[in-house]
């Protein structure tokens, strides 16, 4: 079975990543410069790597009551390894949670107009990816933060026009949420949708592996729902 691959390479027993040898790297760049650099092939410029910052810090936790919080503490819980707990964690961002990141970043990218984008939304009865919160009403404040970094982005632009739209056709006021935010932030900086859950998935992993640790060392297995919080239907 022959691979192909254009990411890395062992040469005479030294790796090379997208070209460069590893080991320049390490020391000279930050984490979030080598991913840049791993997943697009290109070192990025001083303001795209102060933007995915931005992105990945403002999505690193919200709260333990989200499931990327507590899963992991409960699959760490009943003795699996740290790994595992992790895993567990990592399959908790679906559609969602977290997963509107990358429907949203389809929509930037599909050239359209607002207005278009959420006409065939409502007519198909989906819901607009990256847009209304069960906390946050009116506006998302991690959602402004992002888009405060990048106003004359055509994706930030459409994503307000989006909101706009959504207050217009729909009678309902559904603010850009995080994973909206992030969504343009990331095609501004030119990655794939495909990888919208993935960087959702990467924020989170610190706070998977402090709740893991914090679950561990604190705690006694094995965490279960107590019977008081269980409403029988039957």
């Amino acid at each position: 079975m022959r691979w192909k691959t254009s990411i890395s390479k062992v040469k005479e027993g030294e790796v090379y990543v997208r070209g460069k040898k590893l080991l320049e790297l390490v020391g000279k760049v930050s984490f979030t410069e080598a991913l840049y650099l791993v997943i697009k092939g290109e070192t990025p410029k001083k303001e795209q790597v102060h933007l995915l910052d931005a992105v990945l810090v403002s999505a690193i936790n919200h709260g333990l009551e989200a499931p990327t919080g507590y899963v992991p503490r409960i699959a760490a819980s009943v003795g699996n390894s740290v790994s595992s707990a992790l895993a567990a964690g990592v399959l908790m961002v679906g559609d969602y949670h977290g997963g509107a990141v990358e429907g949203a970043m389809r929509k930037f990218y599909s050239n359209k107009p607002a207005e278009e984008i959420v006409k065939e939304v409502v007519a198909k009865k989906e819901r607009m990816p990256g847009y209304g919160h069960k906390l946050y009403k009116s506006t998302d404040p991690r959602a402004q933060k992002i888009l405060e970094l990048i106003p004359e982005s055509k994706y930030t632009k459409l994503a307000v026009e989006i909101q706009k739209e959504l207050k217009k056709q729909t009678g309902k006021d559904l603010p850009l949420n995080i994973d909206g935010a992030m969504a343009a932030a990331l095609c501004e900086l030119g990655f794939d949708s495909i990888q919208g859950k993935a960087f959702f998935a990467l924020a989170r992993l610190p706070s998977m592996m402090a709740n893991i640790e914090e679950e561990l060392k604190n705690e006694k297995p094995y965490r279960r729902l107590d019977n008081e919080d269980i409403e029988y239907s039957n």
